[in-house]
């Protein structure tokens, strides 16, 4: 941990202050007992349980039915690189491999991590996403891509662990969770949490396929067996890849399953009519039943031993693929063009309340992102919202 940084800090709303080599000579720190006494083994610990409970946090998230709270980093994050030049140093850029990077919107994290440089994009090693799909406006139409699709967009990406907060639609949550087990890249674990054990209980039939799923043969099957089988064909059986499901014991209890005592693993049985075409699951009951479907879901998928997980650029192209759409595009350009310029019949002049986002508080201070734990999260908006 002893690299000197190459940038000072490519995130412009964690300020870490000024920049300790324009100041005086390094103080040798002679006399500080941290220095002085602990070997360079114990102070790599403590700069890493520093960082790793600590987390920045970008975005808008919902605060009600209408309307977005934007969000930015807990103030002094990096307060100890300001501080000690000697610490500042002997950290360098090492913060970036334990911190988590927590994204609101997909947008979001697009306007953040497009704009890092590969060599700092590719030291990151923990990330959050809250969504399923980016949407884009074209002059006759709409383009939904699941986030499979969309992290394409960030070659060089190699994380350890990518956590993703699912929507408020089943049928679509559970198509992206697919496409991310059957083409993702950029991770080796990925942990995929819904709000609603609904998200493996709803009834599949060609009138539910969501978006890009309509001609996929691999639509609710049980789980997660047939994740399993995915994840094998992939990375061969002998690397040992894993898909695990765990349920929470309570219902509407926010956060609980990422609580070990407080979730159970869970196995989807077969459907019982072996006759059902293939597109079509019946609900499963055992998920649905009264406050059963408001307990929260975890899938954790490990890819295999020594398989290579990194987004890359020459990757081939998938199913729904935005640089098959858009080649040659940059984010940059992608957001200019089929995301802030106003839809045909809604431009500046015309009735803004019927643009998305929906009343955008856009002249209200952001609000610094407060917690107590890195993981902590909110389901800010569901089906048994009291504001609903």
């Amino acid at each position: 941990m002893t690299k000197k940084p190459e940038q000072r800090n490519e995130f412009p709303e964690q300020e870490d202050g000024e920049d300790p080599q324009q100041n005086a000579k390094l103080n040798p720190q002679t006399e500080s007992s941290l220095f002085h006494r602990l070997p360079q083994e114990i102070r790599d610990c403590i700069w890493t349980q520093l960082f790793s409970s600590t987390r920045f946090t970008f975005g808008k998230t919902p605060a009600s039915r209408i309307g977005r709270v934007n969000i930015k980093p807990a103030p002094n994050g990096l307060a100890l690189l300001s501080t000690c030049r000697r610490a500042y140093l002997e950290i360098g850029d090492s913060w970036l491999r334990h911190v988590l990077f927590c994204f609101e919107t997909i947008e979001t994290m697009l306007d953040k991590l497009s704009a890092l440089s590969v060599d700092t994009l590719s030291k990151l090693r923990y990330m959050r996403v809250r969504g399923d799909t980016l949407l884009l406006n074209y002059p006759e139409d709409e383009g939904y891509y699941p986030l499979v699709c969309v992290l394409k967009l960030l070659p060089g990406l190699q994380l350890d662990q990518l956590t993703i907060l699912g929507g408020f639609v089943d049928h679509i949550s559970y198509g992206s969770l697919n496409r991310l087990i059957k083409d993702g890249n950029g991770w080796k674990t990925l942990r995929y949490i819904s709000y609603s054990s609904a998200m493996l209980g709803f009834r599949s039939a060609e009138h539910l396929l969501g978006f890009w799923e309509y001609q996929t043969n691999y639509w609710r099957k049980p789980q997660p067996a047939q994740w399993q089988k995915i994840m094998e064909s992939r990375d061969g059986a002998a690397s040992n890849p894993s898909v695990t499901v765990y349920r929470a014991k309570e219902p509407a209890q926010c956060g609980s399953i990422l609580d070990p005592s407080r979730r159970a693993k869970f196995e989807q049985k077969a459907p019982l009519s072996p006759n059902l075409p293939e597109h079509v699951f019946l609900e499963d009951r055992e998920l649905l039943a009264g406050d059963e479907q408001k307990k929260e879901l975890m899938v954790v998928v490990r890819r295999g031993h020594d398989v290579e997980y990194e987004e890359m650029e020459s990757s081939p192209l998938i199913e729904s693929d935005i640089r098959r759409d858009l080649p040659g595009m940059e984010w940059k350009q992608i957001r200019a063009r089929h995301i802030d310029n106003p839809i045909d019949g809604e431009d500046e002049g015309g009735d803004k309340d019927k643009a998305w986002p929906f009343n955008d508080r856009e002249n209200e201070p952001a609000k610094a992102d407060v917690y107590r734990d890195v993981d902590d999260y909110v389901w800010a908006l569901g089906p048994w919202d009291p504001d609903l």
